[in-house]
């Protein structure tokens, strides 16, 4: 049976934010273009420490840590900022431990936003 976690704000979009079975976690897409009051983060940097502390925050939920991921996919709006992801990623993960990761470019719904993650995490 697959178990399916809904957390705010992604019951307004008809998704879960976790699916689980047999211990993995499959992790829907977080980002963070906005801070805790709403206002917009305009830097690489700003976004994607604000996503992964969405996703800290959101595994706490379901008892997990950042040292659950298996696996993170980062989409990237700009190439650009790989550099930058690499090394906030080695602030946010584990030396020895980091996750699994693939680095993708796209374009987003929402021309604001710099950077989302999606992935896998285990119990």
């Amino acid at each position: 049976m697959i178990e399916r976690v809904v957390i705010p704000p992604y019951d307004e979009y008809d998704l879960s934010t976790f699916a689980i079975k047999d211990g993995i976690v499959q992790i829907g897409h977080f980002g963070g273009y906005v801070d805790e009051q709403g206002e917009v983060l305009e830097t690489f940097e700003e976004q994607f420490e604000q996503t992964l502390r969405n996703l800290e925050q959101a595994l706490a939920k379901i008892e997990l840590s950042l040292n659950s991921v298996l696996k993170l996919n980062v989409l990237l709006h700009n190439i650009e900022d790989f550099h930058k992801m690499h090394e906030i990623w080695q602030e946010y993960f584990n030396e020895g431990s980091y996750p699994v990761r693939a680095v993708i470019t796209t374009d987003f719904v929402e021309d604001k936003i710099l950077v989302q993650v999606e992935g896998k995490a285990a119990y």
